[in-house]
């Protein structure tokens, strides 16, 4: 019974972490040169990163938009510039990331119940996502306060910032993972 529940739920997630993702992970809409970010790129001379732009707008662009998008990219001052790069983008991936690990974990989990995968294997899968989601938080963590205490101010902080959001999001949902993996060792520990 407990398979049919957890294949139910993989059914009805996957489309929502199929169209969760979008180009830009900073979620910008028309980045001006130079961009606001390292993976800025500019392959149809617009003046505007191609990754922030839509589809149907960087195919349709005529010329006199390309005239326009220049004279705007062209009245932002340097210090604008600066000042958008010191400020991080609070456009994270919460709801896709999370469903996507819920899917990867009931996937799993289904192959475990089938005795597809092994316990020990099954348990190690998680305990290493937990830990290297952790370690990774906690080292762009570290970076991001030497960064911040000591006044750096560069493209890669928007990244490093990003970076440390998701490894944070994958860290608390692998933690919910492994307080259902380790329940009945936590209801002893609770009860003491």
């Amino acid at each position: 019974m407990k398979k049919i529940y957890v294949l139910i739920l993989i059914i009805f997630l996957t489309p929502i972490a199929v169209y969760a993702w979008n180009d830009c992970p900073y979620s910008l809409v028309n980045d001006p040169f130079p961009g606001q970010c390292p993976r800025y790129e500019d392959t149809n001379q617009d003046g505007v990163c191609d990754h922030s732009q839509s589809p149907s707008g960087s195919s349709s662009n005529n010329s006199s938009e390309n005239r326009e998008t220049d004279r705007n990219a062209a009245n932002i001052s340097s210090s604008d510039i600066q000042n958008a790069k010191s400020v991080p983008s609070e456009n994270y991936f919460l709801v896709p990331l999370s469903i996507t690990i819920l899917i990867i974990y009931l996937v799993t989990y289904l192959f475990y119940l089938e005795n597809r995968l092994k316990r020990d294997f099954f348990y190690k899968i998680w305990n290493y996502v937990l830990i290297i989601s952790f370690l990774v938080t906690g080292a762009t963590g570290l970076i991001l306060m030497i960064v911040i205490t000591q006044g750096i101010t560069s493209s890669w902080n928007l990244t490093i910032d990003f970076w440390h959001a998701e490894f944070g999001i994958i860290m608390v949902v692998s933690t919910l993972f492994h307080f259902h993996l380790y329940w009945k060792q936590l209801k002893k520990v609770v009860k003491a």
